[in-house]
C-alpha cells in the first residue's frame, strides 16, 4: 500500500496535516514501508494452504488439520510419512473427497491407494482369507508392491474401516484376487 493510499484512508482534517515534512507524513511513510512485505505475503497466502505448493515443512501441519497426524512419525521431515512427502501431499489434497466415501469398501480402497501410491488394493466384505463367511468382517487384499509401507496400510485400515468391523490383510494379492 502506497503512502497516497494510506493518506486517503485518513479523515480529511488529517489528510491536510499529512505533509512530507510533518510527523504524520513521516509516520505514513514508515507505515507504507511496513505494510509492503505483509501485502506481498497475503497476495500469496493461498499457496500456504495448497498441499502441492506449500513449503515442505508445512505439509505435516496441514495433515494435522485433516486428522491425518496419526499417520506421521516423529523425526526428520523426510522420514515422518512412510510413503514419502510427495505422497502425503497427494493424500492431503484428496482427503476431503475421500471422506465422502468413508466407511465403504470403495472409500477404503481409494484411501489405501492414495496414501501409499500403490494401485491394486481390494476389499471384500463378510469373507475371511480362508473363504469362510464372517459377518462384519473386511478382507483387505494388498499388492506386494505396498509391502514396504505395511505398517501404514495397517494404520489406514484401522483408521478408515467402520469401528464395528474386524479386518485382516492378505498380502501379495495382485488385482484383488486371492
Amino acid at each position: 500500500m502506497k503512502r497516497a493510499e494510506l493518506e486517503r484512508l485518513l479523515p480529511e482534517v488529517l489528510q491536510r496535516a499529512a505533509q512530507a515534512d510533518q510527523p504524520l507524513g513521516a509516520a505514513l511513510d514508515v507505515m507504507a514501508e511496513l505494510i509492503t512485505p505483509l501485502e506481498t505475503a497475503l497476495a500469496q497466502v493461498d499457496a500456504v494452504f495448497d498441499p502441492h505448493r506449500t513449503p515442505d515443512a508445512f505439509v505435516p501441519f496441514l495433515a494435522t488439520w485433516l486428522d491425518l497426524d496419526g499417520l506421521l512419525r516423529p523425526g526428520p521431515l523426510e522420514q515422518q510419512y512412510p510413503a514419502g512427502l510427495g505422497q502425503l501431499r497427494r493424500l492431503i489434497a484428496r482427503t476431503m473427497p475421500l471422506n465422502l466415501l468413508r466407511g465403504t469398501a470403495q472409500g477404503l480402497t481409494e484411501m489405501l491407494e492414495t496414501a501409499t501410491g500403490v494401485e491394486g488394493f481390494g476389499v471384500r466384505e463378510n469373507v475371511t482369507a480362508g473363504g469362510q463367511h464372517r459377518a462384519f468382517h473386511l478382507l483387505v487384499l494388498a499388492p506386494a508392491a505396498a509391502a514396504p509401507v505395511s505398517e501404514l496400510v495397517s494404520q489406514l485400515c484401522e483408521m478408515e474401516k467402520p469401528v464395528a468391523l474386524t479386518h485382516e490383510i492378505v498380502w501379495n494379492a495382485p488385482g484383488g484376487a486371492l
